[in-house]
């Protein structure tokens, strides 16, 4: 249990891990994510599962190490297990089937989309994405996220927002996905909500136990407190309050 069976390099920094786990395997849905503790010193840090296999009993997850993880791609082998796994944590995502979609990426966040994508592809949706031309982890994913989307848009981080709204002007989608820098998300949101377009974001949230007792992933939406790691990860972006999110990552940074 927890043997971690491969890890593919896609640079010095960023690998695809696969890890050994039937009972998440079983379990996973698009959105879920795990929170792991690679030796019994480490921090618990979560992170999405992108990817699992029922029947082979394996998930897959992304680590970059500007997530703080420096020497951890240099100290995990094949062969040895992980020794302190939690999961599938969080909920998973509700895609309509046959829906319009846009999907929107900048840096970390575009790793926890790909599963919702492919979900989405599963499910007969139209998908369109945008997505940060300069993210490491953008790259290393492109084949996948190409091979199920009908439109994707990679462009510098600048002109994530406007691409993103061009998009919406030209070609009206039933929902916008989003995931990456809190304050990017807020302004997009905002355009959404002008528009009347639904809109859904993917926070990424410093966590402790994962299930809700620390209440260091703590959110307000729509005026009430959440738990990101319980309740989310995934909100309805019109009622997050984005600025208080903001603030309250610094404080845990």
């Amino acid at each position: 249990m927890n043997e971690i069976l491969s890890i593919l390099k896609y640079s010095e920094k960023t690998a695809r891990i696969r890890i050994l786990n039937p009972v998440i395997a079983s379990k996973f849905e698009a959105g879920h994510f795990v929170i792991i503790k690679f030796s019994q010193n480490d921090l618990r840090i979560p992170f999405s599962i992108i990817a699992s296999d029922k029947e082979e009993g394996w998930i897959d997850i992304i680590i970059h190490r500007a997530d703080g993880l420096e020497d951890i791609l240099e100290i995990l082998k094949p062969g040895e297990n992980v020794p302190d796994l939690l999961g599938p944590l969080g909920n998973p995502a509700v895609i309509e089937p046959g829906s319009s979609l846009l999907f929107f990426g900048d840096g970390a966040g575009v790793v926890p989309l790909l599963p919702l994508i492919h979900k989405a592809k599963l499910l007969g949706c139209k998908i369109k994405a945008v997505l940060s031309e300069h993210s490491s982890r953008t790259q290393c994913l492109r084949p996948e996220i190409d091979n199920d989307c009908e439109t994707v848009v990679t462009v510098s981080d600048e002109k994530l927002l406007e691409s993103a709204l061009n998009l919406l002007v030209n070609e009206p989608v039933d929902k916008v996905i989003m995931s990456g820098p809190t304050m990017m998300m807020k302004r997009l949101s905002v355009e959404t909500k002008k528009r009347e377009i639904p809109a859904e974001c993917l926070l990424n949230m410093l966590m402790i136990d994962g299930i809700g007792l620390c209440g260091v992933c703590r959110v307000i939406v729509g005026g009430q407190r959440k738990q990101t790691c319980t309740d989310g990860p995934i909100f309805n972006a019109h009622e997050v309050d984005f600025d208080q999110l903001f603030n309250r990552q610094r404080n845990y940074v």
